[in-house]
């Protein structure tokens, strides 16, 4: 086994700055705490980036015994967001990076990204084992958004595996995940987190060629954002247009349905999206 990168004592300095914020656009870690840091040199980017430590973490995770694990993740815990940031970059970024997982939406990214992919060996037992005691602790604390976002991270990865493995089990489990990740979102109000997971199991069933609970999930999608999305960002309209397009290709007796129920919707989002048709 190769030495790790750095030292426990390092990673665990690390954890002690907590999840760096983002500014609202979400291009540069942008917070106070940057002037306190001590660059520490052989760790990724000196520590100093967009879901620090979480680079870090997966590095170490071979190195790391239990103890050494829930050290750490008091450590992340206690300074792990409760109240839903403008911003879930970063946090977002974070799980993601535990699992090795450097580029955002796995296998949705690309087909370039699925057929990689495929022939990688996707072994996350140890990142499954890490993120699994953080979400017991963060459920001991009742900390409702780290629940919310550690949930759909995890159908993230579990909806990879499925497609990848051709498992409907798998599938159903991303299924379950998201829709815990929404159920924890409306305890702590994360607005994003209501309608989000279910963009992505649509995503996810239609890769898996599901189209049934593509179309169920891309019009639960339009149904919670008219509801709950807090802004008309460009993303937000980017993901209803997919649903949209989806429901219109394959059933367009539903889609012509749609129209009218949202055509002259309240939410500046869904108004938006439906301006169009």
């Amino acid at each position: 086994m190769n030495k790790p990168h750095i030292t426990y004592e390092e990673l665990l300095e690390l954890t002690f700055y907590g999840i760096f914020e983002m500014n609202f656009k979400g291009i540069s870690v942008n917070d106070n705490r940057l002037k306190k840091c001590k660059p520490i040199e052989t760790a990724i980017h000196k520590g100093i980036y967009t879901g620090s430590p979480g680079k870090d973490i997966y590095y170490m995770l071979p190195y790391l015994n239990k103890d050494q694990m829930n050290e750490i993740i008091n450590g992340l815990e206690n300074k792990f967001p409760k109240i839903p940031p403008g911003n879930h970059v970063n946090v977002g970024a974070f799980i993601r990076f535990i699992y090795g997982q450097f580029e955002k939406k796995g296998i949705l990214r690309s087909e370039q990204d699925f057929e990689r992919m495929k022939n990688e060996e996707l072994d996350w037992s140890l990142a499954k084992k890490f993120v699994d005691l953080l979400y017991n602790k963060l459920e001991d604390n009742n900390n409702y958004y780290g629940l919310a976002i550690l949930c759909e991270m995890k159908a993230h990865r579990a909806g990879d595996k499925a497609v990848l493995q051709k498992d409907k089990e798998k599938l159903y489990n991303m299924e379950h995940l998201y829709e815990k990740a929404v159920k924890y979102a409306g305890k702590c109000k994360s607005y994003k987190h209501l309608f989000t997971p279910y963009y992505w199991a649509f995503r996810y069933f239609e890769k898996f060629e599901d189209n049934k609970n593509g179309i169920k999930y891309a019009f639960l999608t339009i149904k919670q954002a008219d509801k709950y999305c807090p802004d008309a960002r460009p993303g937000y309209i980017i993901k209803l247009l997919d649903c949209v397009k989806y429901i219109k290709k394959y059933d367009k007796s539903k889609y012509k349905n749609l129209i009218k129920q949202y055509k002259n919707s309240k939410n500046k989002c869904v108004k938006k999206v439906f301006k169009k048709y």
